[in-house]
């Protein structure tokens, strides 16, 4: 009775509660999407942190860089001008048919026709050469026997670059090895971006400094255009983190070789990138001595 009589006294408590129960309804009903979850279609997450080693390179790297690669006008001309020079093949015609020599023997094969080499863009802010990506790759010759050496492989390369490998096939057969084409031989990754950054993070900061009988990169290595490629050990590989912690799970550690691609046009350029990230470089490669054990 009290209540039935408060309702009757106070007819606008009853008349708020029907309008806040629709309200609720209809807000049940038609949720607002909410923009803050990675399950909306308009949620783009964006980079949080930069990593130490691109800091590095945007912050500090690329200034000296900027420096160190610089070419006054003359200098450039000259170099675009050896870039665009053609080298056509040389004719028969052009050989010494008088060489006595020469005579009752096959003739040579004409030489020359070398390709021609990119040319770089005008100098400017952007043509810093920085890193592009990164491929790490090794070939298993077990696997040539028993396919599945070429699990160790695979789960070491994603272990230390966080990528999924991809297999590689070999393209021809080599009948002194018992390999066909089409036979899977080894694997590769390509990285780029906050993985590429981080691998050579670790393999600066971790692997190098820990690795034995190993005294740099060569300063003739290079393709002419930037690229610079160097090959590690087996021992290498077992010094990363990801792979050290967990090495019973490896039966199997093979050596593997890593090309850097820059967008440098020059392998000094490249190479002074590399040195930048702590990268050694040595003019002559160490020959091993011969050690005599006298008994």
């Amino acid at each position: 009775m009290l209540r039935i009589n408060t309702f009757k006294k106070y007819p606008f408590i009853n008349t708020t509660k029907i309008f806040l129960t629709s309200r609720c309804l209809n807000t049940l009903g038609k949720s607002k999407p909410s923009t803050n979850t990675i399950d909306n279609l308009e949620f783009y997450p964006g980079k949080s942190s930069m990593i130490r080693l691109e800091e590095f390179y945007d912050n500090t790297l690329s200034d000296n860089l900027m420096i160190l690669s610089y070419k006054d006008p003359r200098t450039e001309g000259e170099f675009i001008k050896k870039r665009i020079k053609q080298h056509p093949p040389l004719t028969k015609a052009a050989q010494d048919v008088d060489n006595p020599f020469k005579k009752n023997r096959p003739p040579i094969k004409p030489r020359g026709g070398k390709k021609t080499q990119p040319v770089p863009p005008p100098q400017s802010h952007e043509t810093i050469p920085r890193l592009d990506e990164i491929y790490i790759h090794c070939m298993i010759k077990q696997a040539i026997h028993n396919k599945q050496h070429l699990l160790s492989g695979l789960m070491a390369l994603q272990c230390i670059t966080s990528e999924r490998p991809n297999v590689v096939y070999s393209k021809t057969g080599v009948a002194n090895w018992k390999l066909r084409a089409g036979m899977p031989i080894g694997c590769v990754v390509n990285i780029k971006g906050p993985p590429m950054y981080t691998f050579v993070d670790k393999l600066v900061e971790i692997v190098l400094p820990r690795l034995k009988e190993w005294y740099g990169v060569p300063l003739s290595s290079g393709d002419g255009n930037g690229n610079i490629a160097m090959g590690f050990p087996s021992s290498a590989l077992s010094l990363f983190p990801e792979v050290e912690g967990n090495y019973d799970s490896f039966p199997l550690m093979t050596g593997f070789d890593v090309i850097f691609n820059t967008t440098a046009y020059t392998d000094h350029e490249a190479r002074a990138l590399l040195s930048g990230f702590q990268i050694p470089f040595n003019e002559k490669k160490r020959k091993r001595r011969n050690i005599r054990v006298m008994e």
